[in-house]
């Protein structure tokens, strides 16, 4: 018999998660599988009870939720020492960016696939901060995107409208772009560095953020390579009519958007500026980002 430990968060998508937790549930019991469930009851609380649980025999930890519970679970996995077990998802959230990497799409449910696919190795990205320090210490794990300027921003402005589903990231763009300038960045990529005036630069490990917007349509989460997206400077009319094309990856094609790829990386800003890893805000500027090739097995 399997034994599976999901971390879940039922009020994920408007309450959707404990719909889709029943589902689970219900579904793997059918199967023969042993499912313990851990059900988030308040920010913070699966650091608090997930990890003392992680010594136990699993044969796969879960996350039931959006991007920001994978997060959760990812960090307090592999900040376990010796966490050797694979990783999966139920997507239960807002945008569920990461499940876009799915293999066969979302054809079957999810909780299925933990039975029937086989874990692979992907890539981790680690985030070191280098001047402040989060309830992480000063440093943490993502594996799907890290934004920091603009999209940072709209993230942050997201939150109060969170309720309304996707339409919130959209919502959350349009109070940004009232008040946004540009930011000075210096970047070092791989040992070289560049300066440029910025809207925005995201780092990617995958392919997709805020659910829908394929915003590193290249990218490869078992490739040793993170994607770094960089707008330049830019209108806010020219923004506002440049930002439909992400939804289709073309926005790659524009003028004023660099495509980098490297292993190493570091960025500093001439003012602080929040990060946004995997949807959570969490630390600012400066820092240092390190792929961690095939670092992590992962249900896919």
């Amino acid at each position: 018999m399997k034994r599976i430990l999901i971390a879940a968060n039922t009020r994920s998508a408007r309450g959707k998660g404990a719909d889709i937790l029943r589902e689970a549930e219900r579904g793997l019991a059918q199967q023969g599988v042993q499912a313990e469930v851990i059900v988030s009851q308040h920010g913070g609380y699966l650091f608090e009870v997930l990890p003392p649980r992680l010594h136990e025999p699993w044969d796969a930890v879960v996350a039931l939720g959006g991007d920001g519970t994978l997060f959760q679970v990812l960090n307090c996995c592999l900040k376990h020492e010796g966490f050797a077990v694979p990783l999966g998802l139920i997507p239960a959230g807002t945008g569920n960016s990461f499940s876009k990497e799915f293999r066969n799409g979302l054809e079957q449910p999810a909780w299925q696939r933990l039975l029937e696919s086989k874990p692979v190795p992907v890539d981790v990205l680690r985030c070191r901060l280098r001047n402040a320090e989060t309830w992480h210490g000063n440093d943490y794990y993502f594996i799907n995107v890290m934004g920091l300027g603009f999209v940072s921003e709209v993230n942050i402005n997201s939150q109060q409208f969170k309720r309304l589903g996707a339409v919130s990231y959209v919502l959350g763009l349009l109070v940004t772009l009232q008040k946004f300038k540009a930011v000075r960045l210096r970047m070092t990529l791989d040992g070289q560095t560049l300066a440029r005036t910025a809207m925005f630069a995201v780092i990617c490990n995958s392919r997709y953020t805020g659910g829908d917007m394929r915003v590193a349509p290249q990218a490869e989460i078992d490739d040793g390579l993170m994607e770094v997206i960089v707008l330049n400077e830019l209108s806010r009319f020219g923004l506002l009519r440049a930002f439909p094309s992400v939804f289709t990856g073309k926005h790659i094609e524009h003028p004023n958007v660099e495509v980098f790829r490297c292993r190493r990386l570091r960025i500093e800003s001439e003012l602080l500026q929040l990060l946004t890893p995997d949807g959570e805000i969490l630390g600012s500027t400066p820092m240092d980002i390190e792929v961690l090739p095939q670092h992590v097995s992962f249900i896919l």
